[in-house]
């Protein structure tokens, strides 16, 4: 009766262990149009904790996992977000001061990025509305492991920051 009741829960954890490498390995073979295209599916699908696994160490070190899902989430929430026909594009490189320039936290050197994302926006703000928008995205690519290049995301962490500080002055 006990070897009927191992067989499953030894797939099952097989399989889960799969998953996990599969998962975990997805972004790291992606060209870096790719991985942007990934992250804003996962943003679009509300899944905050999967783009913030892709921040940049530096960026992780100033904000919380907690604080970021939060932030968003009460975004999404508070104005219906909604976005929807994502395109990824205009790929330049950027040297170290470039890059630093635009995320004065940065210290690790890589290879540096940016992307031009455009996509529509809805949102409800006194009524319903839509808007086309453009902005540019920001990666790293460094070698971590194994020589894999690993893509790092870059997000300015300001409208957290302001809003941790006003709290911690009320």
């Amino acid at each position: 009766m006990l070897n009927k009741n191992i067989f499953p829960i030894t797939f099952m954890i097989i399989i889960s262990i799969l998953f996990v490498f599969s998962v975990s390995t997805a972004a790291e073979d992606k060209t870096p149009k790719e991985y942007v295209e990934y992250i804003y599916e996962n943003y679009a699908d509300q899944n905050f904790k999967e783009v913030y696994a892709n921040f940049a160490l530096e960026v992780k070190q100033l904000i919380t996992e907690k604080e970021y899902i939060e932030f968003q989430k009460q975004n999404f929430s508070k104005y219906s977000l909604e976005y929807s026909n994502i395109n990824v594009d205009d790929l330049k490189e950027l040297d170290y001061d470039q890059f630093k320039d635009e995320f004065p936290f940065l210290k690790d050197e890589g290879d540096f990025y940016s992307l031009k994302v455009s996509y529509l926006l809805r949102f409800k703000r006194f009524g319903d509305r839509e808007e086309e928008t453009e902005k540019r995205v920001y990666l790293r690519s460094n070698n971590f492991s194994n020589n894999n290049k690993v893509l790092q995301l870059f997000w300015d962490p300001e409208p957290i920051l302001k809003n941790k500080n006003s709290e911690s002055v009320n």
